[in-house]
């Protein structure tokens, strides 16, 4: 009989009137008549209820910084809150209903009284830390989040910032290998053979822009690395480079006059300049000079200028840019280099 006067779920609901002490309550009466204490250790074995609960926040409490981490991870951890939660919650209300009754309706010691204070203010104090603690976990939870985002974010261009060295860096070594390809293979005669040297400068320098440099100069903006490098190599490996200072008209036909016609004809196609869109020509004088030069060398005789590279050079003049009449081999080469090089980017900016 005393069993059953201890489980909250045989007595009435706390909604009852006020005033007016439930049927368990009644008969704790009668038994506090004949038994005295019985009233003290009724209400203390009520209070002392909310243990269970405690024991739950305790056992939170005793975990660990990792034990709490995996529960958090794992999901049991807020299972277990809910649970304490509900539990909290819905003991509260029947609690507090049979605490006035037994405070109210039966002789309840000093000690009791005190005993059943110090459980509700324990339990309390517990609850508002458990709260406490769980608001700076969340406050926790989130700075972490916000470090880690920021640390990914670092990380990100960190990386971002290694791969785009590296691209460069995969750039760089693919034109540096062209080009030792391509200036070998001309200095050992292997290209370009049989020609005459201001025609192989600038077949030269278009095999070497049409390469990965084009690409490196794209993607880099450096202009001054391979077209300096090119110009300086050709300064040292050329064989058939004229001496000091010559005039432009005078280069140009000793050009396609030493040609054979097969070579001349197949020159006057690589060189052409009627399929290149004005703006582009505009930039391009030496070229066009030279291009035209062997366009007129190809005509018939009997059409033909006696001087075509002077016709050229005043067709320049007239329809282009301005143009030097005299120059030097490195002037010329660096010309050429320069011309095709912008050429070669601005037919690949128009893709």
């Amino acid at each position: 009989m005393m069993t059953e006067l201890f489980y909250p779920h045989q007595t009435n609901t706390p909604a009852q009137s006020a005033g007016v002490p439930s049927q368990s309550t009644r008969r704790l009466e009668e038994l506090q008549r004949r038994v005295p204490v019985v009233g003290d250790k009724a209400l203390i074995d009520l209070v002392n209820g909310i243990q269970v609960s405690k024991d739950l926040i305790r056992y939170r409490k005793n975990r660990g910084f990792f034990g709490q981490l995996i529960d958090t991870l794992l999901g049991s951890d807020r299972q277990r809150q809910l649970l304490l939660d509900g539990n909290l919650l819905a003991g509260q209300e029947a609690l507090y209903e049979w605490v006035l009754e037994l405070s109210d309706s039966l002789r309840i010691s000093q000690v009791a009284l005190e005993v059943t204070q110090q459980s509700l203010v324990e339990a309390r104090d517990t609850i508002r830390c458990h709260c406490q603690r769980l608001q700076r976990q969340e406050e926790a939870l989130q700075q972490l989040r916000h470090h880690l985002n920021q640390l990914a974010q670092q990380v990100g261009a960190r990386l971002n910032e290694i791969e785009a060295r590296i691209h460069q860096l995969e750039v760089r070594v693919a034109a540096n290998e062209d080009v030792d390809r391509i200036i070998t293979a001309w200095a050992a005669e292997q290209t370009y053979t049989q020609m005459p040297w201001a025609v192989q400068i600038a077949l030269l320098a278009r095999e070497v822009f049409s390469s990965s440099v084009a690409m490196y100069e794209l993607e880099t903006g450096d202009k001054d690395r391979f077209r300096q490098l090119l110009v300086n190599k050709i300064l040292a490996s050329s064989k058939q480079m004229p001496k000091g200072f010559f005039g432009l008209a005078e280069l140009l036909d000793q050009s396609w006059a030493a040609m054979a016609n097969s070579d001349r004809d197949l020159v006057a196609g690589l060189l052409e300049i009627r399929s290149v869109p004005p703006q582009r020509l505009q930039n391009t004088p030496i070229l066009f000079a030279l291009g035209t030069t062997m366009e007129l060398a190809t005509l018939p005789e009997e059409a033909r200028p006696a001087k075509p590279a002077k016709s050229a050079i005043a067709l320049c003049r007239a329809q282009i840019n301005s143009i030097s009449r005299t120059t030097d081999a490195r002037e010329f080469i660096t010309a050429v280099v320069e011309e095709t090089a912008n050429d070669c980017l601005a037919m690949m900016l128009r893709r």
